[in-house]
């Protein structure tokens, strides 16, 4: 009887070194797999059978899948802001470069050139080549606003295209995570801690939480279910899926909503929150403040050169400007037409005057914006510096975040990643566990020989 529980007892303990080192073999074959945790073995003694008090071996009790849920959960929170704000960086650098200033072709150049040009005009009011210059320079400046306007309107647009991808690609990884659910919750009640599969599972999570702010409850079977906006977006094995739907009040642009009942998702961050901030929020602002200039600049000349008289000291009342803001600007056609209607004299039939065209120019230092204290390169300038310390903020505090993200992720790995020379330790360590106990074995059958003999 003795010999027979040694017997089981080596090999309990060859097949628990075995399926130790099977544990070892697969943490050094995914050392480079993303997203994979280590596995470790928990072996565990078996109790003595009678009365004897001598154990009978050794079993492995379980595999453990090392992880540390509360850093995931930090990777996951800190990942929603640094989406978000990278998403917010990434629009506004756009706009920067659509402005483009300090530039000899930018809005600022282009308006100081367009009131210089009126400033000539006043000097020499009769002459066809100042007049042309007035009319080149004022469709340089509506060129160049409408230029802007559409920059803005084309980021916007782009936004709402990345937008697009964002949701379908939560959408993909939603069923990706409702079916790993199934699959864990199924292998799971074989035994099978399922630790593979919940690495897939917590990759398609992290890759959400930067899509969106999330949240996620796991449950007893296994399975995870993930919110959004405090609605299930995967409850164990089934999906809400999210869908656009075309605004024609905003531009045709998308609205998020639930696909199965049309109620407006409330996404506050991740990539997708600002995607939505930069399309509806920021960006028209921005569009606004620029629209803002370009008016006043249009009512003020308009007004002006409306109470001047053309170069028949006859005609006034005549508009410089056509449109409203940056979008709609142009120089009225009767005056590219006929140069004798820029209206540059304040008198009635008096060809030689230019107080009208130096009344013009004297609106570049009028203070006819933000409440009569600012100029139009006053105005300008303040928004070309809104526009820099967003910019600046926002790149800024998604680089604090990714920073804090990699600390996190060199934390993490420090827990669930691979250690080669752990492993090759571990390795040596069971390798010698399956000696002895192959030792054990072949040293039992030799004393079964000699007990053979000595009765034969």
């Amino acid at each position: 009887m003795a010999i027979s529980v040694g017997l089981n007892s080596a090999v309990r303990a060859l097949l628990a070194q075995q399926q130790a080192m099977d544990a070892v073999s697969h943490n050094i074959a995914n050392v480079n797999t993303p997203g994979y945790s280590r596995q470790r073995i928990h072996l565990g003694a078996v109790a003595p059978a009678g009365s004897s008090g001598v154990g009978q071996g050794v079993n492995v009790e379980g595999v453990e899948r090392v992880r540390d849920q509360f850093i995931d959960f930090q990777i996951r929170t800190q990942s929603h802001s640094a989406g978000d704000y990278q998403a917010r960086a990434d629009s506004l650098s756009l706009v920067e470069l659509a402005f483009g200033e300090p530039s000899d072709n930018g809005l600022r150049a282009v308006l100081g050139q367009f009131f210089n040009a009126w400033r000539d005009l006043s000097n020499a009011p009769e002459q066809s080549a100042a007049r042309s210059a007035v009319v080149q320079a004022g469709e340089t400046v509506a060129f160049v606003a409408q230029r802007l306007s559409k920059s803005m309107t084309d980021i916007r647009a782009d936004a709402n295209t990345r937008l697009e991808a964002s949701v379908g690609e939560i959408n993909e990884l939603a069923k990706q995570v409702a079916s790993l659910n199934q699959r864990i919750i199924e292998v799971r009640a074989t035994g099978d801690p399922a630790s593979d599969l919940t690495d897939q599972r917590d990759l398609a999570l992290d890759r959400l939480a930067q899509l969106t702010d999330l949240r996620t409850m796991e449950h007893d079977d296994g399975h995870v279910d993930v919110f959004v906006g405090g609605r299930a977006l995967v409850q164990g094995v089934k999906t809400n899926e999210i869908a656009l739907t075309i605004n024609p009040a905003n531009q045709n642009f998308y609205d998020v909503e639930w696909a199965s009942d049309g109620v407006a998702v409330p996404i506050q961050s991740g990539e997708v929150g600002g995607l939505l901030h930069q399309r509806d929020t920021d960006l028209p602002a921005r569009q606004n403040d620029l629209n803002a200039l370009i008016s006043q600049i249009i009512t003020d000349v308009n007004a002006a050169h409306a109470a001047g008289y053309a170069q028949d000291g006859v005609t006034t009342g005549t508009a410089f400007f056509t449109g409203t803001d940056a979008t709609t600007i142009g120089v009225n056609a009767g005056v590219k037409s006929n140069l004798g209607l820029v209206a540059a004299a304040t008198a009635a039939g008096a060809s030689g005057d230019g107080s009208g065209a130096l009344a013009i120019a004297d609106l570049q230092r009028a203070t006819n914006l933000t409440g009569n204290s600012q100029t139009y390169e006053d105005y300008f300038n303040g928004m070309l510096t809104r526009l820099g310390v967003s910019v600046r903020d926002a790149s800024g505090i998604a680089a604090a975040q990714g920073a804090t993200i990699s600390h996190l992720e060199q934390l993490r790995a420090s827990v669930s990643g691979v250690n080669l020379d752990e492993e090759m330790v571990s390795m040596v360590q069971f390798q010698k566990g399956y000696e002895a106990a192959a030792k054990v074995i072949s040293t039992i059958n030799q004393m079964l020989d000699e007990l053979m003999s000595m009765v034969g």
